[in-house]
């Protein structure tokens, strides 16, 4: 809990774009036959090879804001009950450790915007934009996590280093407090 679980992610998104940038340039590579070797693009014809390549590159940036969302949130909701453990001293006694387990379950149902308005009211009152662009990428979460309604689209393309960016701002306020 100490330390910042969202640069992990973000080392892993970059290693799989520059994989998938790197197997684009492949496809063209007079060794290509030997490069692509048991994989999706051997049989393929190089146009469409770079298509899905593009196409799996967008794929990718989506579900890393997924991934960054998602770690970030589980993140925030240990935080939160971390400092929560002062309910345990709450007298009477007899009372104070369950009214921290139930605290530490209802923690886990807030909804996402709640704890971002929680936020934006205690430690980030002078940083309250950074709430902000939190709310998009949740916006933009949600669309992704619940099947890219093309009726829907989201007011905002929220891209993974965005992401990243405005989240590790977060969570790295969060580690000094």
């Amino acid at each position: 809990m100490n330390s910042n679980p969202l640069k992990r992610i973000w080392l892993v998104y970059q290693a799989s774009r520059d994989a998938l940038k790197v197997t684009k340039q492949t496809i063209t590579h007079d060794d290509k036959e030997i490069l692509l070797f048991r994989t999706t693009f051997e049989s393929q014809n190089p146009i469409e090879a770079k298509q899905i390549i593009e196409d799996s590159l967008k794929e990718v940036e989506d579900l890393f804001v997924l991934s960054l969302w998602s770690t970030y949130e589980r993140f925030v909701r240990n935080y939160l009950q971390r400092k929560g453990t002062t309910l345990q001293m709450t007298q009477p006694q007899a009372l104070a450790y369950p009214i921290y387990d139930y605290f530490c379950d209802e923690v886990e149902f807030w909804k996402s915007n709640q704890i971002l308005d929680l936020l934006k009211k205690s430690l980030f009152t002078n940083n309250s934009h950074l709430i902000g662009k939190a709310k998009q990428i949740l916006t933009y979460r949600d669309w992704v996590a619940h099947g890219k309604n093309p009726n829907k689209y989201p007011s905002s393309n929220i891209t993974a280093r965005f992401a990243y960016k405005v989240l590790n701002e977060i969570v790295e306020t969060l580690l000094l407090n």
